[in-house]
């Protein structure tokens, strides 16, 4: 089952996508307009040290997670990426946690589509001056009268054909909770911050993907757990959860030490691991030793990094998958 699974990801080039797919080519390479989305895809977009991923549903709803660095280029790169595919609604739209470099063009993001709903981190009013790109979404969220949830470990959003299921962060009724650590600071830190990313399961076309932000160790730990003393509860919700032996996850932090810890990464398995990382960064991203743990736990996962591939978009069709990367 392994190797039949892996044999449908390869990297094609931009013509042998179009006569495969016949119209599913969103490479958005150079100038080249990307023909409509018509089928189920997830794309990590190249926005240098930051996080973006954009997702088209088979039933024509839209997910992006996190919106990059703040930066005129990047941003412009964002929207014309997704409004090139024939998309102006953004039907779920996410900010996995306050930092800069996840929610630095919000406010265009959300200037420039219709949003149907956000989730956003819990973050106590006299804490949001300590973000202000974030403060400034939370603002333009409120006056489109934009409908906010909480981001919560056990939401879950349920389509024709797939399920999202949210495994972090601990919410604000355990002892231990996240938001609790992170509210009750005067000054929270940066791990703090991170611990407010939720790990996300999505389950469509028999495909697995976990988006992870800039979630830690502790965080990781928390969400396997979750997803197996939780299953049930996924489950009457409609998403049947399970995180061995996943096809794709989006590695934490940029490939920082702190994350992507041996026990998380050898339950997952992962057959595809997405680093979205800029060439130039000076924090050593990704480090040596979450690659290490990456081979370690699937002496067979293919890396794929944003600094050498570009945008890697994943295209499911007719029961087949293929990846696609902006540079070949």
């Amino acid at each position: 089952m392994f190797n039949e699974r892996r044999s449908l990801f390869c990297v094609l080039s931009a013509i042998l996508i179009a006569l495969c797919f016949c119209g599913c080519d969103n490479s958005a390479s150079g100038n080249k307009k990307s023909k409509p989305f018509d089928c189920f895809s997830v794309h990590f977009l190249d926005v240098g040290e930051g996080d973006s991923a954009f997702i088209y549903f088979s039933d024509g709803k839209t997910m992006l997670i996190d919106c990059a660095p703040p930066d005129q280029k990047i941003s412009k790169s964002i929207i014309d990426f997704i409004k090139n595919g024939g998309v102006s609604r953004i039907d779920y739209l996410i900010f996995t946690h306050p930092d800069s470099d996840h929610v630095g063009n919000a406010v265009d993001i959300i200037n420039s589509f219709e949003i149907g709903v956000a989730y956003i981190p819990d973050i106590i009013e006299t804490h949001l001056p300590l973000f202000p790109l974030y403060k400034s979404a939370v603002e333009r969220l409120n006056e489109k009268e934009i409908s906010i949830n909480t981001s919560d470990c056990l939401d879950v959003i349920v389509g024709q054909d797939y399920g999202v299921a949210f495994l972090s962060p601990t919410p604000k009724s355990f002892t231990n909770s996240t938001y609790r650590d992170f509210n009750a600071t005067k000054v929270p830190t940066e791990e703090q911050s991170n611990a407010l990313s939720p790990i996300i399961y999505l389950q469509s076309q028999q495909l697995t993907f976990v988006f992870t932000g800039d979630a830690p160790e502790e965080q990781e730990k928390f969400a396997y757990k979750n997803s197996v003393t939780q299953s049930g509860y996924y489950q009457k919700q409609g998403v049947n959860v399970n995180l061995e032996n996943v096809d794709f996850l989006k590695v934490s932090h940029h490939g920082s030490n702190d994350a992507s810890c041996s026990e998380f990464v050898r339950a997952l398995k992962p057959e595809n691991a997405v680093i979205s990382v800029s060439g130039s960064n000076n924090y050593g991203h990704p480090s040596d030793q979450v690659l290490s743990r990456l081979e370690t736990a699937n002496e067979n996962v293919k890396i794929w990094r944003t600094d050498v591939h570009g945008i890697i978009s994943v295209y499911v069709k007719d029961g087949q998958s293929q990846v696609v990367t902006q540079i070949s």
